[in-house]
């Protein structure tokens, strides 16, 4: 009866939403608020120390082969921010089916305070752009490799409080 009586009220409720901007002419942006570009901007929460310990991550998209083909990528591995702006990861690669195993770079990452960043080589060449999400528990990347498609997703293994065994 609970069930029944909670159903009954959602469907009022969404009905006299309706019937309120069909009849009075409106639209929807009447009763939903609008959000400006401002808005998105002001949550301004992360920087270099937000990713502070280890990621796992997977890799994955298409990468250009010699003869003008496309092959695939997919790669798993674990990264590590120390939160200062530098990282180093260990992953393994398969490359159009051929594998490269506990392959090891290193490299420099700087992150905006509206929670985007980049990854740099060891020489400073840009690689990749990242968002990073929810407190610093994961990340999403794009590759800037030339020719590639290929993204990233990681998620925090450790707390900082926790990664003395990296």
């Amino acid at each position: 009866m609970k069930l029944r009586t909670n159903s009954m009220a959602v469907v009022a409720l969404m009905s006299g939403l309706v019937l309120n901007v069909s009849q009075g002419g409106g639209d929807w942006a009447s009763i939903v608020p609008n959000v400006h570009a401002a808005d998105l901007t002001a949550i301004k929460t992360c920087s270099n120390a937000t990713l502070t310990s280890s990621y796992g991550f997977y890799r994955t998209g298409t990468i250009p082969l010699p003869d003008g083909s496309r092959g695939s990528l997919a790669a798993v591995g674990i990264q590590f921010f120390d939160g200062n702006g530098n990282m180093t990861a260990t992953q393994s690669i398969s490359r159009n089916g051929v594998f490269t195993f506990d392959g090891v770079a290193s490299g420099s990452y700087e992150v905006a305070e509206d929670c985007t960043g980049k990854g740099f080589t060891d020489s400073g060449v840009e690689f990749v752009r990242f968002v990073i999400i929810d407190g610093g528990e994961g990340l999403y990347g794009l590759s800037e490799t030339s020719g590639n498609a290929v993204y990233e997703i990681g998620t925090r293994i450790h707390r900082p409080e926790r990664d003395d065994h990296r």
